[in-house]
């Protein structure tokens, strides 16, 4: 009997909760604001590069306390309505950042764009307008290629 209630539950349960700090982000509009937006950073220029990904997935490892294992289950979170809901409000959310936070987050999107092995005006753009949005400096550093890159190995060809 308690299957079938669980059962049932399950069928009104919109959403399944999620593990450990999975379960913690899906329920703070915040933290997955912030979340949304470093993801933004490695789709700015509409290719998805490797190292930009794996950019992303350590710092949401190291900041958000993301389990590698748990990543497919994130990029799914990050599709869903809820995600797409504080992304719609994103910047009104991220205002509540204080300012340690917010100067780590934008930090984070250059670390993500750096990874790159070739840097785009998409990238600088998006990094300044968010920059803009925060509040701030608007002076921020150019994205840069990532050593190693493609173009630096050929010139050393």
């Amino acid at each position: 009997m308690k299957i079938l209630m669980a059962s049932i539950a399950h069928f009104f349960d919109p959403e399944p909760k999620l593990p450990g700090a999975l379960g913690q982000i899906a329920e703070d509009p915040v933290v997955l604001a912030e979340i949304l937006v470093l993801f933004r950073i490695v789709l700015a220029d509409g290719v998805v590069q490797p190292s930009q990904l794996t950019a992303f997935e350590r710092i949401c490892e190291e900041n958000f306390g993301i389990n590698r294992r748990d990543m497919r289950e994130l990029h799914v979170l990050l599709d869903s309505p809820k995600a797409r809901s504080c992304d719609a409000k994103a910047f009104t959310l991220l205002a509540q950042l204080d300012m340690k936070a917010r100067t780590t987050l934008l930090g984070n999107m250059v670390e993500i764009a750096r990874a790159s092995s070739n840097a785009d005006e998409c990238d600088s753009k998006l990094i300044r307008r968010m920059g803009d949005l925060l509040g701030l400096e608007p002076g921020l550093p150019v994205v840069e290629r990532a050593p190693g890159s493609i173009e630096e190995k050929r010139a050393g060809s």
